[in-house]
């Protein structure tokens, strides 16, 4: 329920502020996205991967395989095809949350990206929480 223009705070191991802007939900476009949970999982990547390419020397290269403990592969911004696997990003989304809760979900997504800890590549992990709407970031 957010009006275009509203702030979007970057928090934790990155820091910034956005001002996000929309075209006007249409009735189509609700009844493409009834799903809440699907929505809010996709707008946490859509958030996040704009975000990390914002913020970092970094762009997401390829989604990376169930069971990595992580969603995408970051390569170099600069880089062409073909891409070299430089850091990890996990991401996760809370449609509404207090601060208590998006620090639960960070440490929970913390644990998970340990799994893969021998590729000795960073790890950014996200978590995009919409009512305020703010993203989360802890690097490791």
């Amino acid at each position: 329920n957010h009006s275009p223009g509203v702030i979007f705070k970057i928090e934790g191991d990155l820091l910034a502020k956005f001002q996000l802007f929309w075209k006007p939900i249409t009735g189509q476009m609700r009844a493409s996205c009834y799903d809440m949970q699907y929505t809010t999982e996709a707008g946490a990547y859509c958030l996040a991967i704009l975000m990390m390419q914002k913020l970092t020397e970094y762009k997401v290269i390829r989604q990376s395989q169930k069971g990595t403990g992580f969603d995408f592969w970051l390569g170099d911004q600069k880089d062409d095809y073909p891409f070299e696997n430089k850091a990890r990003l996990e991401i996760s989304g809370i449609l509404k949350g207090d601060q208590n809760q998006v620090n639960q979900r960070i440490s929970q997504k913390v644990a998970q990206t340990k799994q893969s800890n021998g590729l000795k590549l960073p790890a950014y992990i996200t978590v995009v929480e919409f009512s305020i709407p703010r993203l989360q970031v802890k690097k490791r």
